[in-house]
């Protein structure tokens, strides 16, 4: 059975995009998170978090998580190449709750994967500044 993360695999494979999957980065915590993408375009590099999963009741968990690794990875932004972090939520399936995409917007773009056209609007996005 393919995974969201496959299908996400095979859609960046499919736009040309070059990407890495599960990468390890160190947080100002000293802490090293893993994320879930990281992206590769002449005019941005992205770091995506994918949040996934079929339970209602994991999904809060699961974005505070997202929240935690955003937050302690902000430190990346002050040095280039400033990345653009991106929460990507599953949305195909309907656990998330609009406090879940508040909760990431202030620290993050929000994409969902039901319209793969606006994740990549944002991953091709000029660099802002």
């Amino acid at each position: 059975m393919e995974t969201v993360a496959d299908e996400i695999d095979d859609w960046l494979g499919e736009k040309g995009i070059r990407f890495e999957r599960s990468v390890a980065k160190p947080g100002r915590s000293g802490r090293v998170w893993t994320v879930d993408y990281q992206t590769y375009l002449p005019q941005r590099t992205s770091l995506i978090f994918l949040l996934a999963t079929g339970s209602r009741a994991a999904a809060r968990r699961v974005t505070e998580h997202v929240v935690a690794g955003l937050y302690d990875l902000s430190h990346l932004k002050a040095r280039p190449p400033q990345p653009c972090f991106v929460s990507l939520f599953d949305d195909t399936e309907d656990v998330w709750q609009a406090e879940d995409f508040r909760l990431v917007e202030a620290l993050s773009s929000v994409a969902r994967w039901s319209r793969p056209d606006e994740l990549e609007a944002i991953l091709r996005a000029a660099r802002e500044g």
